[in-house]
């Protein structure tokens, strides 16, 4: 028998303000803290982070410190994985912590279904000054505590990346994190590999990981922009899907969508700062990923606004979106299944120009498109620019004086429709 029923991984790296909180919410598990294996690893902190953890190390038999030269967190968690003693391992940022309940409810769960997963996952949710912020869109999905079927599309949304979980103790065998250099997805990597084998997740609906956001020198904060994450991302999915052959899970589908939806709306995403033909190179890398992920998973995510869904459906190879006009509406319709139904266009105006705020205007050519106000011709600017960061970018514009008497129209297809605000 293990001697703890759980070991608490943290790396510890200049966070003198926050891991004291940190532990002392270990230290306060319902579980007993004496059931809990705490192994704090010091990444060759420069402030008085090393000292704080000392102070525990030295009151509490069951913290242990280690100290080495600053490697980054996934060679600091592989450190301390291959020290673990508990029957059951958790990951904790040392700015980040558990609620109260966490480590005996997701164990006590995850005792009950040993044999059919690998990984049990509980709520995380983000605070920012004390406040919770933001709830993932996974727990549209993961409603109640149970094991959910990764290979069922109705669970293509779970899409578990962070490490709010917890996982067998295998030993000599536990699965270790990535250390390639620049690679920032070594969370999301991680649970994607041990999840792959059972294709299950189990989920408990107890406890909580609260994630602090008031850390402004986070990695996520400093080093999360395509200069320095374009290429290893992009070999993490290509790797993903390649491994899979022919059809990729639906899970991973969504791991890999659910990254570029927010790393798109982020600025994160597209190679902006290349050009040329290493540009085109990269973009294509996009393009090739995404004619692996079906119609329904960029249709059905529940976080993706309007503008950015049909975005991804005209950059998706094997789509082809039509534009449908009638007297009464403009439409779009995908492989028969109507998407957009429409009978005015919106019209958004700031600082002296209007655009015209549509998804059809992803699947037309300007030669399709006449505007006029107040019956008379309007000149607009409607290109593609696939470097455009703004997928507003890609709509109509024109100068517009909102002093004026405006009455603006649009022509698609020799169907004329009116335009609201």
């Amino acid at each position: 028998m293990p001697e703890y029923k759980a070991t608490v991984i943290i790396p510890v790296y200049n966070v003198e303000k926050f891991v004291e909180s940190c532990l002392i919410s270990l230290t306060g598990q319902t579980i007993g803290f004496d059931n809990i294996e705490v192994l704090l690893v010091n990444d060759g902190s420069t402030d008085n982070s090393e000292a704080i953890c000392k102070g525990f190390a030295d009151k509490y038999e069951n913290v242990v410190l280690y100290s080495k030269e600053n490697e980054g967190l996934s060679k600091t968690r592989n450190y301390a994985l291959a020290r673990a003693n508990g029957k059951y391992i958790f990951f904790l940022d040392s700015d980040d912590r558990l609620r109260a309940d966490t480590v005996k409810s997701v164990t006590d769960f995850f005792d009950t279904v040993y044999d059919e997963v690998d990984l049990v996952t509980y709520r995380i949710i983000q605070y920012f000054n004390g406040v919770p912020v933001i709830t993932h869109n996974r727990y549209r999905t993961l409603l109640k505590t149970g094991v959910y079927d990764l290979l069922d599309p109705e669970n293509r949304f779970i899409t578990q990346t962070n490490v709010n979980i917890c996982i067998k103790n295998r030993g000599e065998d536990n699965l270790l994190f990535d250390t390639t250099p620049n690679f920032r997805h070594e969370d999301e990597k991680y649970c994607c590999d041990i999840l792959r084998e059972k294709m299950k997740i189990g989920f408990c609906d107890k406890g909580e990981y609260i994630y602090n956001r008031d850390n402004m020198d986070s990695i996520v904060s400093t080093k999360f922009s395509p200069e320095n994450i374009f290429d290893t991302s992009m070999d993490f999915y290509e790797q993903l899907f390649n491994s899979f052959g022919r059809f990729v899970p639906t899970y991973y589908q969504g791991i890999v969508f659910n990254d570029f939806r927010w790393k798109l709306k982020d600025g994160k995403l597209l190679p902006v700062h290349l050009d040329g033909e290493d540009w085109e190179r990269a973009n294509i890398r996009i393009d090739r990923l995404l004619a692996k992920i079906e119609e329904d998973t960029i249709v059905l995510h529940p976080s993706v606004p309007e503008l950015q869904r049909y975005y991804w459906l005209m950059r998706r190879p094997n789509s082809h979106p039509i534009v449908l006009c009638d007297d009464d509406n403009v439409r779009i319709v995908l492989n028969g299944r109507e998407l957009l139904s429409a009978k005015k266009i919106k019209l958004s105006v700031e600082n002296g120009r209007a655009k015209l705020m549509s998804p059809v205007f992803f699947f037309l050519k300007k030669s399709q498109v006449k505007v006029f106000n107040n019956g008379k011709a309007v000149e607009f600017v409607f290109e593609k620019n696939m470097k455009n960061t703004d997928v507003a970018d890609f709509m109509p514009s024109f100068y517009f004086d909102a002093q004026a008497e405006n009455n603006v129209t649009v022509v698609i297809n020799s169907k004329e429709y009116k335009t609201a605000k």
